[in-house]
């Protein structure tokens, strides 16, 4: 998946939603549409997840709270993605720590079966 593919499914999967509204210019509204993020009725740029542990450490909380058992699954897939070899048999919790924002982030859709492979 792109990068913006990813931070889009992920902030959907976090209750972002894509919403639009008629442009407002000068004269009034206009034919123009405008296209924002709101969750929450809060509206703004989505999270860099990719970049941002922070980000990323949110959108992971969500998703436990949502379904406690899911970070099993979350965990055995960032090892794999860390080891694709052998994945989580030989893949130590402090090895898990090192992961990075974008490591976690293909984890995490890869646990809400979102992630898409890259068309070559």
């Amino acid at each position: 998946m792109k990068p913006e593919q990813q931070r889009i499914a992920i902030a959907e999967a976090c209750g972002w939603e894509l919403k639009t509204r008629r442009a407002i210019g000068y004269g009034g509204e206009t034919n123009a549409i405008q296209y924002y993020w709101s969750k929450n009725e809060c509206v703004g740029e989505l999270p860099d997840y990719l970049n941002d542990f922070n980000a990323m450490h949110e959108a992971e909380q969500t998703l436990w709270q949502k379904d406690w058992a899911s970070r099993h699954d979350f965990v055995d897939k960032l090892a794999r993605i860390l080891n694709p070899t052998h994945g989580h048999y030989l893949q130590s919790g402090l090895d898990l720590l090192d992961a990075t924002a974008a490591e976690r982030a293909e984890a995490f859709l890869r646990t809400i079966n979102k992630w898409e492979e890259t068309k070559l």
